[in-house]
């Protein structure tokens, strides 16, 4: 843990709830025991009526001023932004992207034709349809 003086102002960004506060170091508990020398600090909210909390109950990101800080907000917001953007692009593509005409396709991703018997069945005849397709179709005797 780093080690503050009464007095300093620390600039903290929650990480349990958005937002920056300024607190600032109101008290410095040294406890000695067995296991060791332990730092508690005890700061105060720069907000009305507040009341001193144990800095290791704050759960965020700890600054030294209010330009990192700043460079910090700054940095989330801008991921935060990339990330909307990006996500309301991929709709966008996904649902107002003009749709592929079936020539297109066709030509973006070739499906092999079937083999076709060379064989013509008897009253039938070859049609090419308009995918390039052939198929034999027997056209009645009025038709022909």
């Amino acid at each position: 843990m780093s080690t503050y003086e009464v007095g300093t102002v620390l600039w903290i960004i929650h990480t349990d709830r958005p937002g920056l506060v300024a607190y600032r170091v109101v008290e410095e508990i040294t406890k000695r025991t067995l296991e060791g020398e332990q730092i508690q600090y005890l700061v105060q909210p720069a907000v009305p009526k507040s009341r001193t909390v144990q800095l290791e109950s704050i759960k965020g990101r700890i600054f030294l001023n209010s330009e990192e800080a700043k460079e910090a907000l700054i940095e989330n917001a801008t991921k935060a932004i990339d990330a909307i953007v990006t996500k309301t692009q991929n709709l966008v593509d996904k649902f107002f992207s003009p749709p592929r005409k079936q020539s297109d396709a066709k030509q973006q991703s070739p499906t092999p034709m079937p083999k076709q018997p060379t064989a013509l069945k008897e009253g039938y005849q070859w049609v090419t349809m308009e995918d390039g397709t052939r198929v034999q179709v027997k056209i009645p005797e009025i038709m022909k």
